[in-house]
């Protein structure tokens, strides 16, 4: 079954698989344009037909089918034609045989179901891009070696022409690199997508990703990490709670200090679980190793190695103390929210016991630099976590200012969710910790 738009201009051919009309109805909903030409497949061995009659730019396939599921359907299209892009759509309860997939599928994202429009959009304009970047490179490289070849065939006494086609090649490889600068960006904006993405799952805390990450980052240039090592930390921050999408609902809306043991061995694993799902990806490779070590205490009392000082990666050093200091804010570690003066007393008795005193003093001096009336951080966060009771510091409806300093009941939770019934583009920041010294 295949259906196309009616411009036979379209910049890219898309091709969708699923077993459910429903979703290939919506899919070509949300593609429909000009820009691209539409192939749908209720089934992989109709998909692959559609691949051997149609160079296909971006394939989306669903996780779960009879007769072929799509991780067979997306290797097999991976052996054929290696040049389309491949996202798999797939539910929370698929993660393993997911992450399985994305290494013997070569799949280059996958997408929740059900997903957020433009979110998947976005992961599609970034997988084309990332393609078109990729077919660039390798034009270029086509280029330089047919250079390469005539510079060999060209006679000494002709040193003009040489000169001419030096510099052709010195534009080229400037050109490569460009191109190589673009696709490096490009991954980082997939990376910050699939942390949204970990985000929307109910009981994983939305916005400390970002915030983790972006205060990680900061310690680290003020403690002389190299550009490299930084990149590692921030990839570390926006992926830390990976792990946490194996855990039941019931453990991830629990506070760390009110399980037993056997629960607060199953939820700390989830640092092991998240360097398990990473370690295939090689440019990830480091920021899986920091992410395994962020139960890891200064004092050796941490798990799962029992690293002492500097054993400890200087990545995981901060990220665990960014980590426990917003956790500490909004209740996560103790049930109840903190204000950031509790916190920071709370950090300092545990200086060089949980924590890397170095690295104590340089985020507290962080804070005291950025603090202003309000010293409580503000985090962007998901509509799907929004909640009565969060104070709302700013909400932005299609840019414009909706709602500032808040307290959020009940009817405005509902009247934010009805406006994003109707397409509407929200920014929901909130504020973390408590205003108040708890009596």
């Amino acid at each position: 079954m295949t259906e196309s738009s009616e411009d036979t201009q379209a910049i890219a051919n898309l091709l969708f698989v699923d077993d459910e009309p429903n979703v290939l109805k919506a899919l070509r909903r949300l593609f429909r344009g000009a820009e691209y030409q539409v192939y749908m497949a209720e089934g992989g061995a109709d998909g692959l037909e559609i691949l051997a009659q149609h160079p296909i730019d971006l394939i989306i396939s669903d996780m779960r089918m009879p007769q072929m599921d799509g991780a067979e359907f997306l290797t097999r299209a991976a052996e054929r034609w290696p040049d389309s892009v491949r996202i798999l759509l797939t539910g929370y309860a698929d993660i393993e045989s997911t992450i399985a997939a994305v290494n013997k599928g070569k799949i280059y994202s996958y997408c929740s179901k059900p997903w957020e429009d433009n979110e998947l959009k976005i992961l599609v304009n970034n997988a084309l891009e990332q393609k078109r970047l990729r077919d660039e490179r390798r034009r270029l490289f086509d280029i330089i070696n047919r250079q390469n070849q005539e510079l060999k065939e060209l006679n000494a006494s002709l040193e003009d022409k040489v000169e001419k086609r030096t510099e052709q090649l010195r534009k080229s490889l400037q050109m490569i690199d460009q191109a190589h600068d673009a696709l490096k960006k490009q991954y980082a904006d997939s990376v910050k997508v699939f942390a949204k993405t970990i985000e929307m799952r109910p009981g994983i805390k939305s916005g400390h990703a970002k915030y983790v990450a972006e205060n990680a980052r900061e310690v680290g240039r003020r403690l002389g990490m190299d550009a490299a090592a930084l990149k590692d930390l921030v990839y570390a921050g926006l992926l830390l709670q990976i792990g946490k999408m194996s855990l039941p609902d019931s453990l991830l809306t629990q506070c760390l200090l009110s399980m037993n043991s056997q629960q607060r061995k199953r939820y700390l694993n989830h640092a092991l679980e998240g360097q398990s799902l990473l370690k295939g990806l090689e440019p990830l490779h480091n920021a899986a190793e920091l992410i395994a070590a962020q139960y890891e205490h200064f004092d050796g009392s941490g798990q799962p190695l029992g690293w002492v000082g500097p054993e400890i990666p200087l990545g995981a050093r901060i990220l665990t103390l960014v980590r426990d200091y917003i956790n500490y804010l909004d209740g996560s570690i103790t049930g109840t929210a903190m204000t950031t003066e509790q916190v920071k007393v709370r950090l300092l008795s545990k200086k060089a016991k949980d924590y890397d005193p170095l690295v104590v003093d340089t985020f507290l001096a962080l804070l005291a630099e950025s603090e202003t009336v309000d010293e409580r951080p503000i985090i962007e966060i998901s509509w799907t976590q929004l909640q009565p009771g969060m104070e709302a510091a700013e909400i932005f409806c299609n840019e414009v200012l909706y709602m500032k300093d808040q307290i959020l009941n009940e009817k405005n939770v509902e009247d934010i969710l009805e406006l994003r019934k109707h397409k509407k583009n929200l920014i929901l920041r909130v504020r973390m910790g408590s205003d108040h010294q708890s009596g």
